[in-house]
């Protein structure tokens, strides 16, 4: 029969040995999304983003008179993020008859066990998995909060709803476009790069778009050229013009796509503050608790920076909205 207060101790031992194990495998790149996104950490519950937008300054020097501009104007954007809390338990009961019985160890210390190393590895990796998919799926319901039996999906809001809400209070740049299909993604792909605003161009390294589109591209550009679209060496998907990799997010709704300028995804994260960490571990009952916590968000920075395909008839190019089209590309003549 196993102690459950041995296990306990056990697993103090190794999180003690590895006090930043929970932190560091947030923060890794597992989570798909994270490779593309600008990390703002120490962001205790809530970040504020402020720009300032400048019209133009430069005006002819032979004047006598100070004759300064004045549309300059400054837009603020509050982003929070979420709290998550993880419960875990263990029955050390369930242990006996399996391969992990054999990795008790007994007599070695506890921080050395093999049970122990592979209870934390396994509730890590489950956390990346679990973040790794609410992180694009995700929808936050503060009515789930707290019910029991927890409901799994509900503590954040995933990429496709960051988009979506964005979209329905009109704040980027649309790109309109026909409903993206196996038969069209080619064309409706090429026509976004080249709707992309000029000055925004030569800042946006990479074009977002569905697993499941990324092949139907792939498998397009292949029926119409007689060869893949072109590849780095580490099999990255190209555009036809920029060269810009098109990127397919696994659970990102099919017939997305979007770009945006770099640095402007964001993921937020409590870092200093309110650092991702097992916060407790308790035994009752014979069962083997953990419990930790952390912050994450992922959002846009600036709404206006980023670039949605739309197929929507009733959108026009641009930010669908003459002040703010100004404002944000002053010398983009494809917009009004």
């Amino acid at each position: 029969m196993f102690d459950t207060q041995e296990i306990k101790q056990a697993i103090v031992g190794w999180l003690n040995n590895n006090p930043t194990a929970f932190q560091a495998a947030l923060l890794s790149d597992k989570i798909f999304i994270s490779k593309y996104a600008q990390r703002i950490s120490k962001v205790n519950g809530a970040y504020g983003n402020v720009i300032s937008l400048m019209g133009h300054v430069v005006q002819a020097y032979y004047s006598k008179t100070f004759t300064p501009f004045t549309d300059v104007r400054f837009k603020a954007k509050k982003m929070d993020t979420f709290r998550q809390k993880v419960d875990f338990q263990i029955d050390p009961a369930d242990i006996l008859g399996t391969i992990y019985a054999d990795k008790f160890d007994e007599g070695k210390n506890p921080k050395d066990k093999a049970i122990t190393k592979e209870m934390v590895q396994m509730v890590l990796a489950k956390i990346i998995d679990d973040c790794d998919w609410l992180s694009v799926n995700g929808v936050y319901d503060a009515n789930k909060v707290g019910i029991t039996p927890p409901e799994f999906g509900f503590s954040m809001d995933g990429l496709n709803e960051v988009l979506a809400n964005i979209v329905a209070a009109s704040q980027p740049y649309f790109i309109p476009g026909s409903a993206v299909t196996a038969n069209n993604i080619l064309t409706e792909m090429t026509a976004f790069e080249k709707n992309l605003p000029s000055m925004a161009k030569p800042k946006v390294k990479y074009i977002f778009t569905s697993q499941e589109d990324v092949e139907e591209y792939q498998e397009a550009y292949d029926d119409a050229y007689g060869l893949r679209p072109s590849f780095d060496q580490n099999g990255a998907t190209k555009t036809r013009f920029g060269k810009r990799e098109i990127v397919g997010i696994p659970g990102l709704t099919k017939g997305t796509i979007f770009a945006t300028i770099d640095k402007n995804f964001l993921e937020l994260v409590d870092v200093v503050e309110n650092p991702a960490k097992i916060t407790d571990i308790q035994v009752e009952n014979r069962i083997v608790k953990l419990l930790g916590e952390f912050s994450l968000a992922y959002d846009f920075a600036i709404d206006q920076y980023l670039y949605v395909h739309t197929a929507d008839g009733g959108k026009n190019l641009g930010l669908n909205d003459s002040t703010m089209n100004k404002l944000f590309y002053p010398n983009e003549s494809k917009i009004s």
